[in-house]
């Protein structure tokens, strides 16, 4: 017996209650909130053979962008490949390609998606999961394109539709086109005040476009949507911190790090990174955070998981040169240096020159850095993430031309970030979007 999800997707199971767990732990997954994967895992011990579960649970490990869950990834796809139950074209589709992505070739499993999500426009979770992939490797248009092909084959009216709101306004913040981004991210909240990824969408127009006052208010309304218990708590509170270090409000970027950024015992990958890019740009602006770089260094020497991600892979030098490794930096290097020249990631061949730049910038040998970074500046998208985290590169390169005394290079790169800067709404538009989510 087949039954079908919320969306009429067919999921090889006979069981209503594992549908019911999948429906349960997608809504979790798509507002990222809660513990989707302790929803998710009392159904497949009841109902071992449940294909479309497995692949639920093997996409929750990936997303983490995370090295250290790779087992467990792959457990799961072999749990999914083991069942009794025959697996349907949909699903035989999701799981070559997250088997790919498990094997460590994140770019090709993106194109697998890519043409999955072509003949399965309405497989919600393969939607965010491979959002997420987008974002992880610099893909920014496809941040919106990817969502702009399925919206025809949906209605407002189908479950999980303002999920795809919020992943939309998110890609279209990505492309720089901030109105419609805002304005997309309204209708999403207005649709369900749950969905984090929409707050987290307008969050980054405020940021792109220098909205300081309506970007620490954005979010301090109600931190309780997003604040406990979210995968998005931490990077939130990181676009809080930025928006005050551009009120130069060195005090309160320092605070929320020690109270809601600072890594604990499970802190993920992704967490680590909006610490050790808080921390750099602190660095830059000349605070002392020695003692937090230890302390960082110190969780990513654990989580030792080089090679998996370039973007991840970075971050981590960072927090070892902030805290003078020069041992761990070797190992860093080693291990970025012997990743194959087919990784998915184009700026896999770039790394060790950011790295170079990193390290020249932490020995105060600020022109080299300024050197490295600028041939590098016309291209970083590939180096993964939003526009907002990506802007470090830019920075350390403006801070290293000052430092090293190449007044001509500081006041090219300012310009060009000021130039960059996008104008914000009409106040009355941006309040007429503002009613209708209250």
């Amino acid at each position: 017996m087949t039954h079908h999800d919320a969306r009429g997707l067919a999921l090889s199971t006979d069981q209503a209650a594992s549908v019911a767990a999948y429906e349960q732990a997608l809504d979790l997954f798509n507002s990222l909130r809660l513990d989707p994967v302790a929803v998710l895992q009392p159904a497949l011990e009841q109902d071992p053979d449940f294909v479309s579960g497995h692949l639920m649970m093997a996409g929750f490990m990936l997303s983490a962008i995370d090295g250290q869950v790779l087992p467990a990834a792959r457990a799961s796809l072999a749990a999914a490949a083991a069942s009794r139950n025959r697996p349907n074209e949909r699903e035989r589709s999701f799981q070559a390609a997250l088997q790919v992505w498990a094997d460590g070739d994140m770019g090709r499993a993106n194109r697998l998606l890519d043409r999955h999500l072509i003949d399965h426009p309405r497989d919600l979770f393969a939607l965010q999961l491979t959002h997420m992939a987008d974002l992880v490797l610099g893909q920014s248009t496809m941040l919106r394109d990817r969502i702009g092909r399925a919206l025809n084959q949906w209605s407002a009216d189908d479950v999980g539709y303002g999920y795809l709101l919020g992943m939309h306004a998110f890609g279209l913040e990505e492309c720089n086109e901030y109105a419609r981004a805002e304005a997309l991210g309204m209708e999403a909240l207005a649709r369900n005040p749950q969905d984090t990824w929409a707050v987290h969408a307008v969050a980054h127009v405020y940021e792109m476009q220098g909205r300081v006052a309506d970007g620490i208010r954005w979010l301090s309304i109600d931190t309780s949507l997003w604040q406990q218990d979210n995968a998005l708590a931490v990077h939130n509170h990181w676009h809080l911190a930025l928006q005050h270090l551009r009120n130069d409000d060195h005090a309160s970027a320092l605070a929320l790090y020690d109270r809601a950024i600072a890594p604990g015992p499970a802190s993920m990958a992704l967490d680590l990174v909006d610490a050790s890019a808080l921390l750099w740009r602190l660095g830059l602006r000349g605070v002392d955070v020695a003692a937090r770089w230890q302390a960082l260094a110190a969780r990513w020497r654990e989580q030792a998981a080089w090679g998996w991600s370039v973007f991840n892979d970075v971050h981590a030098m960072l927090a070892l040169v902030g805290a003078g490794e020069p041992a761990q930096i070797e190992v860093g290097q080693r291990a970025m240096a012997a990743v194959p020249a087919t990784a998915p990631a184009p700026w896999w061949r770039e790394a060790g020159t950011l790295c170079e730049a990193v390290m020249a910038f932490g020995a105060g040998r600020y022109a080299h850095c300024a050197q490295l970074l600028l041939p590098l500046l016309p291209a970083t998208n590939g180096f993964g993430g939003s526009q907002a985290q990506r802007g470090l590169i830019h920075l350390t390169a403006m801070e290293a031309a000052r430092r090293g005394g190449d007044a001509a290079l500081w006041e090219a790169l300012r310009s060009e970030g000021a130039a960059r800067q996008a104008p914000a709404i009409p106040a009355r538009a941006r309040r007429e979007l503002e009613l209708r989510v209250a």
